[in-house]
């Protein structure tokens, strides 16, 4: 995966950090509880957010520990700890730390290794892409609770997989599979993994298809990313405002003619940022 180097943040009982040269790869460590998202989880992905960032480093991988589960939603049993201001703050803070991921420039991949529900999908809908091991299930069940997703769900998943999709998965509330997920739009792809490698495999193909873009240039990156957020369901004026601002502001970087030039020269690009 990369050379290693020591994290800048210690890792919490509840997750690891592993660090590579150009990001890190968070594993929820909660295979007991099928990787449920805790307090000290939320906290350590927040922080691993501000080193990369801090640090200039694009990509950030997330796995659950094991086989079964990538995540299986927020922890109940903490949540039956915490009295109603607490909860709410938990829900506030998740959701604004989904909310930034979505938003960030990192090329963020979640590797489903197994199931992936409530907040736990979610969590892979934050990411910018998400790779599924073949045996994945994903869902928010919440509807059965008598809830309703709360990190930031309800306003992902239609953003993906448009409205007819995303009303039919929270309002039934039964998982898809992989291929289910694929074909609408949930996940990217959909690997096949060895008999106990569903961990390792899944963080693999993730790390490989964030490599796939991080070696481009950071500024098209962004720009492309502004103009998809801007576009929305329908062609308008507003998109197409943001199109020409990054196109104007892209085509005269140092990595545009940086670009042009390697291709001109018959070399690979080198890319950095500005």
């Amino acid at each position: 995966m990369g050379a290693m180097s020591t994290p800048h943040t210690p890792p919490g009982p509840d997750y690891h950090l592993q660090a590579l040269d150009d990001g890190l790869v968070f594993t929820i460590c909660r295979p007991q509880r099928l990787n449920a998202l805790t307090r000290p989880v939320l906290d350590g992905l927040g922080a691993a957010i501000d080193q990369l960032e801090a640090e200039g480093k694009p990509l950030l991988i997330i796995v659950g520990e094991g086989e079964k589960a990538f995540c299986a939603g927020t922890d109940l049993a903490e949540l039956s700890t915490l009295d109603a201001a607490q909860s709410e703050a938990k829900t506030l803070m998740a959701r604004q730390l989904l909310v930034r991921l979505w938003r960030s420039r990192l090329i963020s991949v979640a590797a489903i290794n197994g199931l992936a529900y409530g907040g736990g999908l979610e969590l892979a809908m934050a990411c910018t892409f998400r790779v599924a091991a073949a045996h994945a299930r994903l869902s928010l069940p919440e509807i059965k609770l008598g809830v309703l997703p709360a990190y930031g769900g309800t306003q992902f998943l239609p953003a993906l997989v448009g409205r007819a999709r995303a009303l039919e998965m929270m309002l039934v509330g039964e998982p898809v599979d992989a291929q289910q997920a694929l074909a609408m739009g949930l996940v990217h792809r959909v690997i096949t993994p060895e008999p106990g490698s569903a961990q390792r495999q899944s963080c693999e193909a993730a790390l490989a298809m964030a490599r796939s873009v991080t070696r481009f240039s950071p500024l098209a990156i962004d720009a492309i990313r502004q103009c998809v957020d801007a576009a929305g369901e329908q062609l308008g004026d507003a998109g197409l405002r943001v199109e020409d601002e990054q196109v104007r502001r892209v085509f005269v970087s140092e990595d545009a003619r940086e670009g042009v030039a390697a291709f001109l020269e018959k070399r690979t690009a080198v890319f950095r940022g500005r």
